[in-house]
């Protein structure tokens, strides 16, 4: 339980969100600032990645499959469709994602990417504040609002508010719905290096009904394509795609470096070639994933799990980016709130994994790639969570009638601190 003063408590409420603004309005100014003509000052589609989501559906669905696996035909239709060259994009997604993403591509472009924004921030929002006590909702929410993670990608039009809804939605409902859980994990692969620790978690826990319901979903979604787009697709999507992620590992020049935030992302920016790079990257990765069945299995606080596999995700994939880390600011804003323990002497390590996804852009573009070290140890503080964690006390947080969405004071939850 923290000591911390009430004084202490206002003073931490107001010190992240303004950090956030702090570090994240440069950023802003320098990459993403309109420009006029639906372009922001580098020359990019205002929502820049989401270009990918409003255009792929309309290519597929026009008669233009074929134009998603050939980059150079793809970066030609983009400038076609947009009445202008723009920068180069690839197409990155799973064949099951373009008849989900069809209703965007049927609005004109800046509808869609509002309705994808705040829509997805309200989805993410609504998993992650439903599990803080009433009182401290809308704290919660405007300090999620404003971590610099959201605010990212909120501004490149990513998906990281999908990504990080899947993957806590799914861990608060392994002990109380399985098969919700596995359908949301199911639905997860469509950024399937994310979910890289989910198997090994769910092995540990013994959750065979959520890896079945994953693995019938996973399956679903790509047999309903097959109709649609053909096997040969999903084979180009695996060649093409896959190769050219590979490259962009290999090459690892241009500007999504400095938004990497992966541990192998970190060595190759320090300098270390691919291979030296790739073998810190396992070398982490490997006792991350055991520590994570470890903990899993200490903890039955389906928060507390959560965040665990919010940080993992992060450290254990290669091909992980700032925006990605939504789902750990989800984790601090449940410790800020009170839903997870925050302790005093541990602040400096809560603020630097808060401000690593601003912090590491500004960092990487100096050649410091040392940002993946906050989220490893705050991994390694919510490991200890776990092994200090009272198994007794823990275990009504997962009583089936007071799991995801209903409030944590009614399971049992702790009170802020």
């Amino acid at each position: 339980m923290s000591t911390a003063s009430p004084a202490g408590d206002g003073m931490r409420w107001m010190l992240y969100p303004v950090l956030s603004l702090a570090l994240v309005a440069p950023l802003a100014a320098l990459f993403y600032w309109p420009a006029g003509g639906g372009l922001d000052v580098t020359g990019h589609q205002i929502g820049r990645d989401f270009i990918n989501n409003w255009v792929g559906p309309q290519l597929a669905f026009g008669g233009r499959l074929g134009v998603l696996f050939d980059l150079d035909a793809y970066h030609a239709a983009l400038g076609e469709l947009f009445g202008r060259p723009v920068p180069f994009h690839n197409w990155g997604y799973p064949m099951f994602t373009l008849p989900a993403f069809w209703l965007l591509a049927q609005l004109p472009y800046f509808w869609a990417l509002g309705l994808w924004t705040f829509g997805l921030f309200a989805l993410f929002a609504w998993v992650t504040v439903s599990q803080v006590e009433r009182s401290q909702r809308w704290y919660a929410l405007l300090a999620l609002a404003l971590a610099p993670a959201c605010l990212i990608n909120a501004v490149g039009g990513q998906n990281g508010f999908l990504s990080a809804a899947l993957l806590l939605g799914g861990m608060l409902c392994v002990g109380s719905r399985p098969v919700l859980a596995g359908v949301l994990f199911g639905l997860l692969t469509f950024k399937p290096h994310l979910g890289l620790a989910v198997p090994f978690v769910l092995i540990a826990l013994g959750a065979w009904r959520t890896i079945a319901a994953a693995s019938v979903t996973a399956l679903v979604l790509i047999a309903v394509t097959i109709p649609l787009f053909g096997i040969e697709t999903w084979l180009q999507y695996v060649e093409v795609t896959g190769a050219y992620q590979a490259l962009l590992l290999d090459r690892f020049r241009g500007f999504y470096t400095i938004m990497m935030a992966s541990v192998f992302a970190g060595g190759r920016t320090l300098g270390l070639s691919y291979q030296a790079a790739m073998a810190i990257q396992a070398a982490v990765a490997i006792p991350v994933v055991g520590a994570l069945c470890w903990a899993v299995r200490r903890t039955a606080d389906p928060c507390l799990r959560a965040a665990l596999v919010a940080c993992a995700a992060i450290l254990v994939s290669p091909y992980a980016f700032n925006y990605d880390l939504t789902a750990v600011s989800a984790a601090l804003v449940w410790m800020l709130a009170g839903r997870l323990p925050l302790r005093p002497a541990l602040a400096p390590v809560y603020l630097l994994a808060w401000v690593a996804p601003a912090a590491m852009m500004y960092l990487n573009m100096a050649g410091l790639g040392i940002m993946p070290l906050a989220v490893l140890a705050l991994y390694a503080v919510l490991v200890h969570e776990a092994r200090v964690s009272d198994r007794a006390g823990s275990a009504s947080l997962v009583d089936p009638a007071h799991a995801l969405p209903a409030a944590p004071e009614a399971a049992g939850a702790r009170r802020p601190l």
